[in-house]
């Protein structure tokens, strides 16, 4: 017996369980090319000399394209659009795109890839964060190795420390993790009569997408239309373009739909991540076990590009305090550019990182005052009339006390 939507499912349940929901990278259309893109060989390096005849003589090719073929604006990010679509003169991350192509077939095009000869001059690399920040360290960008800087400081935070009973200071490293959404980058971009375009990739910002691009292409947004859903997962990875630009050139420069589909190794090699961080904390109690003194620093890797690093550590700052009311807090972080991957959003936004470390040092001062976990969090917890944590007034709110009683009812 066939199922039927009677209302009381998702409208898209019944073809997501079944498998016959057809996704962004499931379409096909007539006379459509593949699209690959050719990424640098090095994590850091000049652009010496970049090759494309022999690429573009391949039986199969329609388009190879490089910075050269870019009408408008060579970069793209939310905040701050320092992310070349195509590198002219240097690369900072393996995932940088130098060249793509367009051909008939899958096979064309990748072996039009392995035709474009590019002549590298291999830099320093800078894989750590304080690799970086050393003063010998050669800046990633103008503005140098420092993306973003942030603070937050209430009270007088070292002579509150110098009163409390019980002092724990530590540092919590969390790595860099990958969304790895079934789904990966990729659709089709489909030329339009008037010469327009029309983008079908998933993507979580279709206007965003759509203003990014119109600086890129030299195009009205009207001109635009991106078609979005359904996605097969995103969880902040999509929030900033991908494959987007390089679809679209090549389906200006052809006349045809192009079709761009990450593999999962690319998916790797080239797509947003979330930020390592590096967190130093130093937290303090008086002998009731009322917490006194806070002090973070942050240290976060947001790879070789911006992205949303700034809003990111800013986040991150801001929930350092967590749910709890502390009357001393000390809070400074660095956003830091290195060669590692590119890292932005990823669900939390930031506050995954520091609600680790946070939580650290609150088990840790439980267990040096001898007091119960939950009985520490609950006498430290916020009031429901409590200012947020950069001393703002917000919606009155019991959450974290509601949190605690929930955990208790299911010990």
């Amino acid at each position: 017996m066939p199922l039927k939507n009677d209302g009381r499912v998702r409208p898209d349940g019944i073809e997501k369980v079944t498998g016959t929901l057809k996704y962004l990278t499931d379409r096909q259309m007539e006379g459509m090319l593949y699209g690959r893109v050719l990424r640098s060989r090095y994590p850091h390096a000049l652009i010496k000399r970049i090759q494309t005849e022999e690429a573009a003589a391949h039986p199969g090719v329609e388009a190879v394209i490089t910075a050269a073929d870019v009408p408008g604006l060579n970069g793209f990010g939310i905040v701050v659009p320092n992310q070349p679509v195509f590198c002219e003169s240097r690369v900072r991350y393996m995932g940088d795109a130098v060249a793509a192509v367009a051909a008939v077939s899958k096979e064309a095009a990748e072996e039009a890839l392995e035709k474009i000869i590019v002549e590298y001059e291999e830099l320093p690399i800078l894989d750590t964060m304080e690799k970086s920040l050393a003063a010998e360290a050669p800046g990633l960008h103008e503005e140098g190795n420092i993306l973003h800087q942030a603070e937050q400081k209430r009270g007088r935070v070292e002579d509150a420390f110098a009163s409390c009973e019980v002092v724990v200071e530590e540092t919590y490293e969390t790595p860099r993790q990958m969304h790895t959404y079934m789904e990966t980058e990729g659709g089709v971009v489909v030329p339009e009569a008037g010469g327009g375009i029309t983008v079908y990739m998933g993507t979580q910002h279709g206007l965003k997408d759509r203003f990014q691009l119109s600086r890129i292409l030299d195009m009205e947004e009207e001109s635009i239309r991106v078609v979005s859903s359904p996605m097969g997962g995103s969880f902040g990875g999509k929030d900033e373009l991908n494959v987007q630009p390089y679809a679209a050139l090549l389906a200006l420069k052809t006349g045809k739909p192009v079709q761009i589909h990450n593999s999962r190794k690319e998916s790797v090699r080239a797509g947003i991540k979330r930020h390592a961080m590096k967190i130093k904390m130093k937290t303090g109690v008086d002998k009731k076990g009322k917490l006194i003194a806070h002090q973070t620093y942050i240290e976060a890797d947001t790879g070789a590009y911006a992205t949303l690093g700034p809003a990111i550590l800013e986040f991150a700052v801001e929930h350092a305090s967590g749910p709890y009311d502390i009357d001393h807090v000390h809070t400074k972080g660095l956003s830091i550019y290195t060669n590692n991957g590119v890292a932005g959003e990823f669900r939390g936004f930031g506050g995954n990182q520091i609600t680790f470390a946070l939580e650290g040092q609150i088990s840790r001062l439980a267990s040096a005052l001898n007091m119960n976990l939950h009985d520490f969090q609950a006498f430290n917890m916020r009031k429901h009339e409590s200012p947020g944590p950069l001393g703002h007034r917000i919606a009155p709110t019991n959450g974290g006390q509601l949190v605690l009683e929930a955990v208790d009812r299911i010990r």
